[in-house]
């Protein structure tokens, strides 16, 4: 009965059946002294009190200017509890205990009623706006209730941005009509020419987003950036961002040459990439992403030089790389889909494919060194894995534990050329089932394990997880990067030799741990089996939270023997060991 309440929540306007609050006199001063006496120390208290407060106020019997002046005096109390309530599955796994599920399930009631209150607002102050004849002498009155449905609908176009987030972060998908009463505000303001009158000027506040129209580009970019493939710290990432960048949107009732996505506002839809659609569906509102393209471009070329305080604090290199695939390619399917039925082994992280890929040695192993008998011998000082404490059960020995060596299974629902669509079976995951890490995956016992990545998770109708996952290489070699940390010491990094076969000719890239000394243009020394050749990161392929995919080329080209050489080894290793994988179940 209460997700029935939750999902309907905008369907119907909340009925006025309340004649007073039971906890206050319904004045913004009594209002604020009983908001005042709730400690915020007692979360759990104070936000089933603020609920209730919610409740109350939505249906009280009230003029809607009252009625935004109470919600008002309860907004700050009530984000700084959806605040503190949120950081509880910010970051946690897919799979929640039922303590963080009660949490939620608070949180979306407060969100959802939050933003509700503000809708109601702007409806009813429109339809009063419409219906009722004001008096030159209730001039007054009428800019009063103007200006409530102005500030209503932008303060509800701001809580709808936050409850996608929300979403989003959870891998959820909008409630029936979210969609439809974020374009009906819009629509709303620009039929009253109020889309870009700003807030701050008229209310005395210092928002980032000074209007209705930067507002709901926002929104309109939470959406378009969420294609499944980040993790919900991204996503909260993002949304920081996207308050600098909603003033780079052009968002216009006519099309244009750069006009990206379109959106319908009668259908309860988001914006949608813009190519040929069904007759019923007939845009009115088109969306121009190409000045924020352009930005983003020139943070990566000119480095800080373009970057404001929330862009310095929150995009990171992997979130530049999402918004440059998003806004920079064509959104089309470049495999078709067929049914197959399969069931996948995998396991998870870059180290942990090393481990199996090296027939489960340890890391140190794999390198070949000898150590040195005396520090006086020893030419330079080395250490590796410096930034995988976690993953180790025996710190001198360097071994994996026990969770991390797990291999998983999943169901496979269709395949592409590139990738596999499929169903998570377990009932529990490991920390590291999210979007970017790296994968081994094997369709069966007498097939060769492959390297991929986890591209997008969703959350499917029976509460289960559809899981993407693309296939970045058959041919996968474990190896170790080699990078100076100054003249007289080293650290040794793993790292994957990916082999692809192209038509003109044999193409060769690595895969390495998301460092920031990991870059273009950086020089490292590739150790291959025993012998260190020099090479230099050309050029980004890929990039995740996780792992970097560089193409590469050698400093010097008669050492290329050598790389065809640890291919044939390798070869020759994999097809040795072809069941090795079953035997260590």
């Amino acid at each position: 009965m209460l997700q029935a309440q939750i999902s309907e929540i905008f369907h119907y306007p909340t009925a006025l059946t309340r004649d007073q609050l039971s906890f206050a006199n319904a004045n913004v001063q009594d209002l604020g002294f009983w908001a005042s006496q709730l400690s915020i120390m007692q979360l759990g208290d104070t936000s089933e009190a603020v609920l209730k407060a919610l409740y109350e106020i939505a249906e009280l019997k009230c003029s809607e200017t009252l009625r935004f002046d109470l919600i008002q005096a309860l907004h700050p109390l009530i984000e700084n509890i959806l605040e503190r309530l949120e950081k509880n599955f910010l970051n946690q796994g897919l799979f929640l205990s039922d303590r963080n599920k009660d949490i939620i399930e608070l949180t979306t009631r407060l969100r959802t009623l939050f933003a509700d209150i503000y809708i109601d607002i702007a409806q009813r102050s429109e339809m009063q706006l419409k219906q009722q004849k004001f008096s030159i002498l209730k001039f007054a009155q009428k800019r009063n209730v103007k200006t409530a449905r102005l500030l209503s609908s932008y303060y509800a176009l701001q809580q709808l941005g936050l409850l996608l987030v929300q979403q989003q972060m959870l891998y959820r998908s909008a409630l029936s009509k979210q969609w439809l009463m974020t374009h009906y505000l819009y629509d709303l303001a620009l039929k009253n020419q109020e889309h870009t009158v700003n807030i701050n000027l008229l209310q005395g506040t210092h928002h980032a987003l000074k209007n209705i129209q930067q507002c709901y580009a926002q929104v309109l970019l939470l959406e378009i950036f969420n294609t499944h493939q980040i993790r919900p710290s991204e996503i909260y990432a993002l949304y920081q961002c996207t308050a600098d960048w909603a003033q780079l949107v052009q968002v216009l009732p006519r099309e244009t040459a750069l006009s990206r996505y379109v959106i319908d506002t009668t259908k309860d839809h988001p914006p949608v990439y813009n190519r040929k659609h069904h007759e019923s569906f007939k845009p009115n509102i088109f969306v121009a992403t190409q000045s924020l393209l352009e930005h983003v471009n020139l943070t990566i070329q000119k480095d800080n030089e373009y970057l404001s305080k929330k862009e310095k604090a929150y995009l990171t290199a992997p979130l530049k790389f999402h918004v440059q695939n998003v806004l920079g390619s064509t959104i089309e399917r470049r495999h078709e889909r067929y049914e197959h039925s399969a069931q996948l082994q995998l396991c998870f992280s870059l180290l942990t494919a090393h481990y199996y890929l090296s027939k489960t040695k340890t890391f140190s192993e794999t390198l070949r060194l000898t150590p040195p008998k005396s520090k006086s011998e020893d030419e330079f000082a080395f250490t590796y894995l410096n930034d995988y404490p976690d993953a180790y059960t025996d710190k001198s020995n360097k071994v994996l534990d026990k969770q991390a060596r797990q291999i998983h299974a999943a169901q496979v629902l269709d395949i592409s050329l590139n990738g596999y669509r499929v169903r998570w079976l377990e009932e529990e995951a490991p920390p590291n089932l999210r979007t970017g890490e790296f994968i081994l995956i094997n369709e069966g016992v007498s097939s060769k394990w492959k390297g991929g990545v986890i591209r997008w998770i969703k959350q499917s109708v029976k509460k289960s997880y559809e899981l993407g996952l693309e296939v970045i290489g058959p041919d996968i070699h474990p190896c170790a990067a080699k990078v100076y940390t100054d003249r007289s010491s080293f650290n040794y990094h793993p790292c994957l030799f990916v082999h692809t076969l192209k038509i003109d000719a044999p193409q060769h890239s690595l895969i390495l741990p998301n460092l920031q000394f990991f870059k273009e243009q950086q020089s490292i020394y590739l150790r291959l089996t025993d012998q260190d050749i020099k090479v230099e990161l050309i050029k980004t392929m890929l990039i995740t939270q996780s792992f970097v995919q560089f193409e590469f080329e050698l400093f010097n080209d008669e050492q290329q023997y050598l790389i065809d050489e640890f291919l044939q080894h390798q070869n020759l290793e994999s097809n040795r060991f072809q069941d090795v994988w079953e035997a260590l179940k």
